[in-house]
């Protein structure tokens, strides 16, 4: 099923100050794809990419229509947490992978703002914004949750690993 393709798309940095946001040349998704600008569709999935946590600290995604964040050590979290800036975006010929995640749209142009959303806690950004938020330890996120994104259910997180989504 092909996404619609939104008017507006928003990118979630720890960066405040960015009066252009331009393409990086690192691929997080696949070898050889190049340098891209990374977009959301909403405000809730930009959210997720405030903070500056690593793959094996936390996973983020969607489950079942809904953006979750898991991570694996709160202090660590806590103590980097200094909010961001969503920057609202124009089109500038975004494409959506359908290989990909399908709320993670891209482009190989630099875009300027056309106005920018300020967070002082990534934390309550992605709270505020519906993000369902949850905490364990390092030992949990690697045995029973990492590389787990495609099978992950919140009846698995509550239910079977007694974790609690942050209010």
């Amino acid at each position: 099923m092909e996404n619609e393709k939104p008017n507006i798309f928003y990118h979630g940095s720890p960066n405040r100050d960015l009066e252009e946001l331009a393409p990086q040349g690192k691929s997080f998704r696949k070898l050889g794809e190049g340098a891209q600008l990374y977009a959301c569709p909403d405000i809730a999935g930009a959210t997720l990419f405030l903070e500056t946590m690593y793959d094996d600290e936390s996973m983020k995604g969607d489950i079942e229509g809904t953006y979750c964040f898991v991570i694996a050590n709160k202090e660590k979290f806590l103590a980097k947490d200094k909010g961001g800036t969503i920057y609202v975006l124009p089109d500038a010929n975004f494409t959506c992978d359908p290989d990909e995640w399908q709320k993670e749209w891209t482009t190989k142009e630099s875009v300027k703002p056309t106005h920018k959303i300020h967070f002082d806690s990534a934390l309550r950004a992605m709270i505020e914004n519906g993000v369902k938020v949850y905490f364990t330890d390092q030992e949990t996120f690697d045995t029973r949750i990492k590389g787990k994104n495609d099978n992950l259910s919140f009846s698995y997180l509550e239910n079977e690993l007694g974790l609690v989504a942050e209010k």
